[in-house]
Order: structure tokens, then C-alpha cells, then sequence
């Protein structure tokens, strides 16, 4: 057990990093590659494909066990990672990354179910303590990983991808020695059409606020056309949920007011903590003048508050078997880190700014992984890979999305704040570039990068709001059972709604 552990973990980190270790590698492959415009990409391409592929893989745990799937995963991310580290141009990255996203989406979602699968329910809080640890440490130890990576000789930004294949491969020995558990066989088949309309709203999505303002006029014919093509995919796509013998996304599970808001506050506390880990080191360089190792030291507040909450949390949660307080605080908390860092300017104190960092630290070390734990208590053990891949694919879509809605309104007070003649994405490139404009337009780059900034994180504090009084309104169920399954086939757990009644949500009554 303590190899697999050790597998999954440095699983989980690898498929994490991904995420963020590009953050401060941004204007150094902007410069190299060009493709300004496109830079927002090369984050939401990975996140993405990612959302998309998470209930995919966490079906798929359910129906053929954990282990195997996670071999697979591991295997598309190093496709990915290999691509996109020997990427001659931007498109090429491009690609790279989407086949890196989709590996990593199945690394997120299976490591939980392949521990889930071999610890008691009561037991998997001291497991999500160090998953916490795994995750955080990725989350906001990325920029300075890449800081490094950036920095070092050879192949300079590329090594944010080549330099995790060594550790995918040895996560991928450690996790072979895990014992292979095969599921009941299901009743049916599987739900490619559910799974091709989920697939569609959600990338539809992202494409759109990415798209929106930037490549199409938010007024136009091809913006509506797309927004009216997400919702009816996403329509279908619940539809389709909803009559499916055995759905990717059982509607029926989405009954348990546990996983529910395990999954809404994932999203939101997502959308906070990728907007300000994919930004935050772009201001450190652009705005502050350092370079990509400072920077990422500079982020260090936020890498130890998260690794000590997240494994204080974790080992609470075992031996009291109580959970709620955890994300409560840190959603309180992640409100309060948004508020301290909207009034963001070229020149706040360095202390105001780690402090700040600091307590958006605490607030997600406290609620991410604790969210994860929470939707796998919600259902039975037959649906812990599809509650979990649930609860994660949540957090990445908040992460996707939130990072191209807030790549959107930084590019638009990006424009409004450049000097008439000049395009925005021609000034800003990489630290040493924007040092050698000219005084006033590398003044105008920093003032307006700053002000959207701002304006992004201002944004956040409704968001990490809404996600408080969703955590406050779940009921607590202590950490206990949760370990006999309830029989076979796709509805192990029938909808808790009352007798002779039907659910609006999977339009089922219980038996």
C-alpha cells in the first residue's frame, strides 16, 4: 500500500503541474513562438480537454476498475507532455497540450478511486490530507517549478513538459503493483451519446468566453450561434442523462444534496484559484519587473499555506470523522484572499500582496480536496470513480472557465488601456521585452495589466461567496460507512426523494 500511495501521488502532483507550471512560462513561449493572442491557449487547452475527459475516465474506473485506466491515463499524458515539449510552433503546442489535458483529467480522477477503492470510508480523510498536499503543492508550487525550468540550461520552457515524463513513468511502475479489482459486470452499454453532448457543452463553453470580445465580437452572428449551440448541446446532453440505462453522469446521483454542492463548490472555488495561480505569476513579471525563478519564489506563501492546511485538514478529518468546518473556512477564507488582492495595483507592498496569497493559500488548502472526499461519501462504493471524476471534473471546468472569462476581461482593459496605434498583444511578451519599450508604453502595459488583474479578481469575490453559502447549506454526515455496496447494475443508490413522488432532476421514483 505505501508504493501505490506514493504512485498516486506523484500521479496526482505530475497531472496537476500541468496546469501550472506553464503560468510563468507564458511570455518567455510568447516570445519564442509568437502568437500573443494565442497564449491564453496554451492554459485553457489543457483545462479543456481535461473537463471534458474526467467523467469519462471516472466512468470507465466504475465499469473496469481504477488501476488499469490510470496505466492508460499516464500513458496520454506522456504523449502529451512529449508533444509539446519538442513543439516547433505554437499550434503544435497547442496540440501537445489538449492530449496532455486529456491524460491528466484521467490522472485526476483515478488516483482518488484507486485509493478509494482500498481504504475504509473513515480512513480516506488522513488519504486526502496527503492528496491535499500532492495537489496544492502542484497547484502553486507550479510557477516556481517552472520558474526554474525557465530559467535552466538547454532546453529552457520546454522542460515544463519533458521534465515531468521521468515521474509519470515511475508513478506508473508504483501504480502497476496495486491489486487489479474488477467491478460487477454492467447491465448496459456504454453512453457515447451522453458523453459526446457533455463533451460539447462543456468545451462549447470554454470556446465561447475564450472567443468572445477577442476573435468575434460579442454582438455578432458567430458568438450567438455559438452560445445557442452550447445550450442545446447541453440540454441534449441532460436529456440524454436522464433516459441513459447506464448515464456518464448518473442524474440520479446529483439527488444527494452532498455531492451537489461538493460539485457547484468545486466549480467556483475552481474558477478562484486557476484565475489567480495562471495570472498572479504573469503580474509578478510583466508588472514587477522579475524574472521567472523570483517569481515563482515570490509565490511561495501560497505553496506552504496550502500544504499545511490541506495535511491539517486531512488528519482532522481522521480521527474526528467530521469534514464541514474545512471548506466552510476555506471558503470564507478564499473570499477574503480575492478581497485583499481586487485592490491590486503596479505598486503594492510586497507584504500586503504574500499576505494575501497566503490566506488564498489556507482557503483552498482547506476546501479542494476536502470537496473530492465529500462526493465520494455522498453515493455508494459502486459510484465512487463517477463521484469523484463528478467532483474533480466540476473544479476543472470552474478552472477553465474561469480562466478564459478572466483571459477575457485582462485582454479587454488590456486593449482599452493601450495607446491608440498599438496592439496589446505586440507590447506584452516577456519581462526583459516589456522592459525595453519605451518609458510610457512599457508605463501603459503595467498599468493596464494591472487593472485587469484587478478587475479579475473582483470578479472572484462573488464567486468564492456564492461558493460559502452553497458549503453552508449541506448537511453533514460524519465520515463512517459508506463501505457496502447496494447491489449491482447502474442504480445502486436510488433517488432519496419521497415515496411515490418523482425527482426533477433524473425524473425517477424510488422503489
Amino acid at each position: 500500500m505505501p508504493a501505490v500511495l506514493a504512485g498516486a501521488l506523484a500521479a496526482l502532483f505530475v497531472g496537476s503541474l500541468t496546469n501550472t507550471v506553464v503560468g510563468i512560462a507564458l511570455p518567455t513561449i510568447a516570445g519564442e513562438l509568437g502568437g500573443q493572442d494565442q497564449v491564453p491557449w496554451v492554459a485553457s487547452a489543457a483545462l479543456l480537454t481535461m473537463t471534458v475527459a474526467t467523467p469519462l475516465w471516472g466512468k470507465a474506473a466504475d465499469r473496469r476498475g481504477p488501476r488499469d485506466l490510470l496505466l492508460a491515463a499516464l500513458g496520454v499524458f506522456v504523449a502529451g507532455s512529449l508533444l509539446a515539449g519538442c513543439a516547433p510552433a505554437m499550434g503544435v503546442l497547442l496540440a501537445g497540450r489538449a492530449v496532455q489535458g486529456a491524460g491528466a483529467g484521467g490522472i485526476l480522477a483515478l488516483t482518488n478511486a484507486l485509493v478509494a477503492g482500498l481504504v475504509p470510508a473513515r480512513e480516506r480523510g488522513r488519504y486526502t490530507g496527503w492528496f491535499g498536499v500532492s495537489f496544492g503543492t502542484a497547484s502553486v508550487a507550479g510557477p516556481l517549478v517552472g520558474g526554474l525550468l525557465v530559467g535552466a540550461p538547454g532546453p529552457g520552457w520546454r522542460w515544463c513538459f519533458l521534465g515531468v515524463i521521468p515521474v509519470a513513468l515511475g508513478a506508473a511502475a508504483l501504480v502497476r503493483l496495486a491489486p487489479h479489482r474488477v467491478p460487477a459486470a454492467p447491465r448496459a452499454g456504454v453512453d457515447l451519446l451522453g458523453g459526446a453532448l457533455l463533451t460539447a457543452g462543456a468545451s462549447g463553453t470554454v470556446v465561447l468566453l475564450s472567443a468572445g470580445g477577442r476573435t468575434w465580437p460579442w454582438a455578432s452572428w458567430p458568438t450567438a450561434a455559438l452560445a445557442a449551440a452550447v445550450l442545446g448541446a447541453a440540454a441534449a446532453g441532460v436529456r440524454q442523462e436522464r433516459r441513459a440505462a447506464d448515464p456518464i453522469l448518473p442524474p440520479r446521483l446529483f439527488c444527494r444534496r452532498g455531492l451537489t454542492v461538493a460539485c457547484a463548490t468545486g466549480f467556483l472555488v475552481g474558477a478562484v484559484m486557476f484565475g489567480g495561480v495562471i495570472y498572479l505569476p504573469q503580474y509578478l513579471q510583466v508588472v514587477r519587473g522579475h524574472d521567472a525563478t523570483e517569481a515563482g519564489l515570490l509565490m511561495l506563501p501560497q505553496v506552504g499555506t496550502m500544504i499545511v492546511a490541506s495535511t491539517l485538514a486531512g488528519r482532522l478529518i481522521t480521527r474526528t470523522g467530521r469534514w464541514k468546518v474545512f471548506p466552510v473556512t476555506g471558503c470564507a477564507l478564499v473570499t477574503a484572499g480575492a478581497v485583499l488582492l481586487s485592490p491590486l495595483t503596479p505598486d503594492t507592498p510586497a507584504w500586503w500582496l504574500a499576505g494575501a496569497m497566503a490566506v488564498l493559500g489556507v482557503g483552498t488548502g482547506l476546501t479542494q480536496q476536502v470537496l473530492v472526499l465529500v462526493a465520494q461519501n455522498a453515493v455508494g462504493p459502486g459510484d465512487v470513480g463517477t463521484a469523484g471524476a463528478a467532483a474533480t471534473f466540476s473544479r476543472t471546468l470552474g478552472g477553465a472557465v474561469g480562466v478564459a472569462a478572466f483571459g477575457a476581461v485582462l485582454s479587454a482593459r488590456m486593449r482599452s488601456g493601450t495607446p491608440p496605434g498599438q496592439e496589446a498583444r505586440d507590447l506584452l511578451g516577456t519581462p526583459e521585452s516589456v522592459a525595453a519599450l519605451p518609458a510610457h508604453l512599457a508605463e501603459s502595459v503595467r498599468a493596464s495589466y494591472t487593472d485587469g488583474l484587478s478587475s479579475v479578481f473582483l470578479l472572484t469575490v462573488p464567486l468564492a461567496a456564492a461558493a460559502l453559502v452553497a458549503v453552508l447549506l449541506v448537511r453533514e454526515t460524519p465520515l463512517e460507512g459508506r463501505d457496502q455496496d447496494t447491489g449491482p447494475g447502474p442504480y445502486r443508490m436510488m433517488c432519496p426523494v419521497r415515496p411515490r413522488s418523482r425527482c426533477a432532476v433524473c425524473g425517477q421514483s424510488p422503489k
